[in-house]
């Protein structure tokens, strides 16, 4: 079967316009139904037909919906009442338009009201022999549309790409600064203990040995020192301790988390009774791949950050209670009943040396070392508080088993 014989018929409803819109070409004119059926009746896209003026002797459906709105009857009207041309401007897209095949209108949407749209249309010219007229075909030019839009699109992938690029350049930059100040960070911290350590134990030999002797104001002085000392070393092991937070190899092995719980509690608890501290510890155990040093940091950053920040009025009481998050995961939250802080700073607690009790001593990195530690590790944290009645920290380990 002869398959380029078969045309493809205009849809009826459609077709029953033909008629009608062949009685309202100029006689003579140069079209016939197989031109309109092409051009017109069957085109998905806006068509209009002209008269030599630029009136609008018919158009397809397409054109109505997209252009027809402020003007119902389009039909005998100048296509300039369409744009915001004036006739002798269209008169003259129209003209140079019919000499390179295609003009750009800007068109008034039906769409979207008062909105104009620049719109691509080929142009071509049917004559009429017998008035001496010229007719002119405009059908809206999606491929030339389609054509600018995926040349817009391959640019902005382009510049896409370029930007990546440029962007990954940087972050390798930044990255080899970042492991640079965690060495640096890291011997620094370590270097400075030991001189810290000797000043320490002097300054303590000075008060033993001579503090009878001194004045009232020299042994207030040495007081004010070995502060300043301690507060010094406190600074700087909460800096390696970070550091090794951030650089430490995540050599991770299976823990007993619940086990875990309970040597922290026991290391907080020496040389406390329990009218000084009371910790609980509930919900079944489990087992979560972690590295062990950095694991113990994280328990014991916020169990001893609920112990720092206690209320004056009450006795510290922390609650760790193990939950399980679906088949796989698993939940511990740490709440105490300490100062709580301001929930509006939720997301900032966990930022470097944001402090939001500086009447308390602190250095402000020891939750910034805990959301690191659970970055490494693909963990969450997050933290709550309503100012007043304590904290509440949430991790969420998101592969963990019921331990044997």
């Amino acid at each position: 079967m002869n398959m380029m014989s078969k045309a493809h018929p205009a849809p009826a409803a459609r077709a029953r316009d033909m008629d009608p819109t062949l009685e309202m070409i100029a006689d003579g004119a140069d079209v016939d139904a197989s031109v309109l059926s092409a051009s017109f009746v069957a085109s998905p896209y806006a068509t209009f037909l002209l008269d030599q003026d630029g009136r609008v002797l018919m158009c397809n459906r397409r054109a109505e919906r997209l252009y027809g709105a402020a003007t119902p009857d389009i039909r005998g009207r100048p296509l300039a009442a369409l744009t915001h041309l004036t006739e002798e401007e269209m008169a003259r897209a129209l003209r140079d338009g019919a000499a390179r095949s295609s003009v750009d209108l800007p068109m008034i949407s039906a769409v979207r009201p008062g909105f104009t749209r620049p719109t691509a249309f080929r142009i071509a010219l049917l004559r009429s022999p017998t008035r001496g007229e010229r007719l002119y075909l405009l059908t809206q030019d999606h491929l030339k549309a389609t054509a600018e839009a995926l040349g817009q699109m391959n640019q902005r992938r382009i510049e896409a790409r370029e930007e990546l690029a440029r962007v990954e350049a940087q972050y390798v930059d930044l990255h080899a600064s970042l492991i640079a100040m965690e060495a640096f960070a890291h011997q620094a911290s370590h270097d400075l203990r030991t001189p810290l350590g000797t000043l320490s134990g002097l300054v303590q030999l000075l008060q033993q040995k001579f503090g009878a002797d001194l004045p009232e104001k020299g042994r207030d002085y040495l007081t004010f020192m070995l502060r300043a000392v301690t507060q010094m070393d406190t600074l700087t092991s909460d800096f390696l301790e970070h550091a090794r937070s951030v650089s430490a190899e995540v050599a991770a092995e299976p823990l007993d988390l619940r086990s875990l719980l309970h040597e922290v509690r026991r290391d907080l608890q020496i040389g406390r009774t329990d009218a000084d501290l009371n910790v609980e510890i509930n919900g079944d155990t489990c087992t979560l791949m972690a590295e062990p040093t950095l694991l113990r940091m994280l328990l014991t950053n916020l169990f001893s950050n609920a112990i720092k920040y206690r209320h004056p009025d009450r006795v510290p009481e922390i609650t760790a209670t193990l939950i399980a998050d679906g088949p796989h995961a698993t939940v511990l939250t740490i709440a105490d009943n300490g100062r709580g802080f301001d929930p509006r700073q939720s997301d900032a607690i966990f930022l470097p040396f944001r402090r939001l009790h500086t009447s308390i001593d602190g250095t402000g990195i020891g939750l910034s070392t805990c959301a690191e530690v659970c970055r490494r590790h693909g963990w969450d944290i997050s933290a709550r508080s309503d100012g007043s009645s304590g904290a509440e920290f949430r991790l969420r380990f998101p592969q963990t088993r019921p331990a044997p």
